[in-house]
């Protein structure tokens, strides 16, 4: 894998663009996509929103929310365990919980737990069931439960799906509201659940002035039900303020199911997010009874209280909220994000926060476990795809795991842990496989499977692990020769710098830029002639930070977990090369502006 260096800053054309600089206009060139204006990949207008009503099953579903609620129905939401499925479900449920529960109608809500299987498996189809709830919703899971959602039909119970993972060939008898749908004309197909619940309730209010206003009449008077999928939705928000108003309040969940479920950071997604930074920004200044829970989280996590990056989202928001699930303890995170009562929320965050604390450490021995297995077996380490399975492993990090071990060894992984008498695994692609092709060639093994191309998950009874295993080999080479896009990893860095050129102007000028994620990552910079100075080891010699030689003095260099290899290139060498991209470092209240090392030689 070779690392190229890009265009000297020194050589870099004028600026085409009166507010640009040079550097500016050459990234601003670089990553806007083909046919995309300026205004739309660097603003935040709801102008780039798409309009709910264009979703499937939209009206249907927001009908049948209206009959439960006039007839105060017993609703029930189910979510998933990860951070999209907390994020969507408490979106929702604070939502209806001021126009259902508050006014007499009953609410409840689940979320799967550490002993349930994927989706709307045996164990929570028979949870509903013994609930008795007059509508299920069901977020961020549903769409491929055909038979679990017909049973619960039969039983008189309706149900509605949110959901954005693939959509099998037969659809359940219910509103299934998922932009992947075949049926669908909603301009994005990669957009997460949390995305769907905003822009549900969006259609829902939306649905509300509009039928107020004149929609009734027709219906009642004409019989004539109205058609919103052609209506400029932007329009609305100067039509009815309220819309535009609670809009803000739903961008914060919305933002962070997105990164944690890495969605693209392109067309809407990208608008979501930015609104979503703002609105995050503003409950680091101001938590508001509805986010008490959230502003507390964003308080103990220590985030820059003046700016909060994309960065915060995957990095520290997503991985505490999505500890609970790890760690069996789901209804933590809910909690957190339901909680109305100020110091009961500020309990809970803490509470939450322990609970990474624990992932981290189960995460750690897991690795060590896996460490220890292949030097065992080194063998297996050559095989196409990674396969890993020790009794001894524990559930919850499967994922984290696999993922670490994509990094490391450069290849697709299924890693299995047992999990409550069966066993779970985690699959994670390498580049552009797509998981879910591996596992339909597997599906005959698994109890339940699903996930998004990338990265998936299924259960198995363990006697069935060494079948899995060697046919997993067997059909690894036809999975790998399926037709799929070439692997676009970014190895040519954007602009190449001396180190007297490296400042922290150049990290603002990227800012504008934000926010950075899949398909939008920040931009790869390369610095030439690097002399280190002042290198301090850091965590037990894994890490290191360094100083540059004529860079701004102020400029650090950081590397992560590879420090050994990197003293031993810079015993053999006085100047390196180094590819990296800038970051912002807040800490104890500074703010310092760090350049984060991915290769050097």
């Amino acid at each position: 894998m070779e690392y190229e260096h890009g265009v000297a800053f020194s050589s870099l054309p004028p600026s085409p663009y009166k507010d640009l600089s040079r550097f500016q206009a050459f990234i601003f060139q670089k990553l806007v996509p083909e046919g995309v204006s300026g205004e739309e990949f660097l603003g935040d207008s709801y102008r780039f929103l798409h309009s709910p009503f264009l979703l499937p099953d939209i009206i249907g579903a927001i009908e049948l929310i209206k009959d439960s609620i006039n007839q105060k129905k017993h609703i029930l939401l189910y979510g998933d365990r990860d951070t999209d499925g907390v994020s969507s479900t408490s979106l929702l449920y604070c939502f209806l919980r001021g126009i259902h529960a508050k006014s007499g109608g009953k609410l409840s809500v689940k979320t799967s737990s550490a002993n349930d299987d994927y989706g709307l498996c045996d164990a929570a189809v028979q949870n509903v069931k013994k609930i008795k709830p007059d509508l299920l919703i069901t977020l961020d899971f549903g769409s491929t439960n055909y038979d679990e959602i017909n049973s619960l039909v039969k039983e008189k119970i309706s149900v509605i799906v949110l959901d954005h993972h693939e959509i099998p060939l037969k659809l359940p008898d219910c509103f299934l509201v998922n932009p992947k749908r075949e049926d669908s004309v909603y301009p994005e197909k990669r957009i997460c659940t949390s995305v769907l619940a905003m822009k549900l309730i969006q259609a829902y209010l939306a649905y509300d002035y509009l039928q107020k206003e004149n929609g009734a009449y027709y219906e009642n008077a004409l019989g004539l039900k109205p058609d919103y999928t052609g209506l400029d939705f932007y329009s609305l928000y100067e039509r009815f303020p309220d819309l535009q108003k609670k809009t803000e309040a739903l961008f914060d969940l919305a933002a962070i199911g997105t990164i944690t479920d890495m969605m693209p950071l392109q067309g809407e997604n990208r608008v979501i997010v930015k609104n979503g930074l703002k609105t995050l920004q503003g409950l680091m200044k101001e938590a508001k009874p509805e986010r008490y829970g959230l502003s507390y989280l964003l308080k103990e996590l220590n985030l820059n209280p003046e700016k909060i990056v994309t960065k915060d989202l995957g990095w520290s928001i997503g991985p505490v909220l999505n500890a609970a699930g790890r760690m069996g303890k789901t209804e933590v995170a809910l909690e957190l994000l339901l909680e109305e009562d100020s110091k009961k929320a500020q309990t809970i965050a803490l509470n939450l926060i322990k609970l990474n604390e624990s992932r981290k450490d189960r995460t750690k021995r897991n690795i060590d476990r896996v460490e220890r297995y292949f030097k065992r077996k080194p063998e297996r380490t050559q095989a196409k795809v990674l396969f890993c399975y020790e009794p001894d492993m524990e559930p919850g990090v499967s994922g984290i795991v696999a993922t670490r071990l994509v990094q490391e060894y450069k290849r697709p992984v299924v890693f299995v842990t047992p999990d409550h008498g069966n066993a779970r695994g985690s699959i994670r692609s390498y580049g552009t496989e797509n998981v879910i092709e591996l596992m339909k060639m597997l599906e005959d093994l698994f109890i339940h499977y699903g996930g998004h191309p990338e990265a998936g998950g299924f259960s198995i009874e363990i006697p069935k692990i060494p079948v899995l295993e060697k046919r997993l080999q067997e059909v690894a080479i036809p999975w790998l020769d399926l037709p799929r896009e070439d692997k676009k990893e970014e190895l040519k860095s954007i602009v190449s710098f001396e180190p007297k050129e490296l400042n922290e102007k150049v990290y603002y000028d990227i800012t504008m830029f934000e926010p950075f994620g899949q398909e939008n990552p920040q931009p790869l910079l390369s610095l030439g002639n690097v002399k280190v100075i002042s290198y301090r080891p850091m965590g037990n010699g894994t890490h290191a930070r360094f100083g540059i030689l004529g860079a701004d003095i102020s400029l650090k260099a950081v590397i992560w977990g590879r420090a050994k290899e990197f003293e031993a290139v810079l015993s053999k060498k006085s100047f390196l090369e180094l590819w990296g991209r800038m970051e912002e470092n807040y800490f104890n209240g500074n703010v310092t502006i760090q350049f984060i090392v991915e290769h050097f030689r």
